[in-house]
């Protein structure tokens, strides 16, 4: 966290491409570190009191695909999205187009319910948006290589944890740029 603090409190100037990616990929362990050592938390604290919770995250980092890590990521609040919002809204049985339509709105909400500003809304869209282009057809190249499928999901989440770290979307659109474009 220090580092990842340290590294993104930094002028953009002094941030070259190897450094912002080292940052993403800190804060990327930071913030399931964090999540997931909470929820384990709140799991134990309630079996001490009589309650069972179910594990809130599955090796989300092991995921071949954006789809699968959304169903191994913070699972209880995927589970109220897809119970309360995306079911409601018709799910994908109402045609693949109202079905994209319904991811879109879904990752959108799950944006905007982490924090009421750009940098989170732009988080959920991304994710909304890689998502409906697996189920466009890039799932069936993601089948054909794990290790590929592997590579190409956690360099996503990684690169777009950016915009659910920095709060100004402005220098998260720098820090992406400089991330795909170290030399600028």
């Amino acid at each position: 966290a220090l580092g990842v603090d340290k590294t993104y409190s930094m002028q953009m100037g002094e941030v070259t491409g190897l450094l912002a990616w080292t940052a993403s990929l800190m804060y990327t362990f930071q913030i399931y570190y964090d999540f997931s050592g909470y929820s384990d938390m709140a799991i134990g604290l309630g079996r001490m009191f009589g309650f069972k919770f179910r594990e809130n995250f599955n090796y989300p980092y092991t995921a071949l695909s954006i789809r699968e890590f959304w169903r191994r990521w913070h699972m209880s609040l995927c589970a109220w999205f897809k119970d309360y919002v995306y079911i409601p809204l018709g799910g994908n049985r109402a045609g693949k187009l109202k079905t994209y339509r319904n991811l879109g709105i879904v990752f959108f909400l799950t944006g905007l319910w982490h924090g009421a500003s750009w940098n989170f809304v732009v988080w959920g869209i991304l994710h909304g948006l890689v998502s409906i282009i697996e189920r466009l057809g890039a799932d069936r190249y993601l089948a054909r290589n794990r290790l590929l499928s592997w590579l190409y999901t956690f360099l996503v989440v990684n690169f777009l944890w950016v915009f659910f770290r920095v709060t100004d979307i402005g220098a998260a659109a720098s820090y992406c740029l400089r991330m795909l474009l170290p030399w600028q």
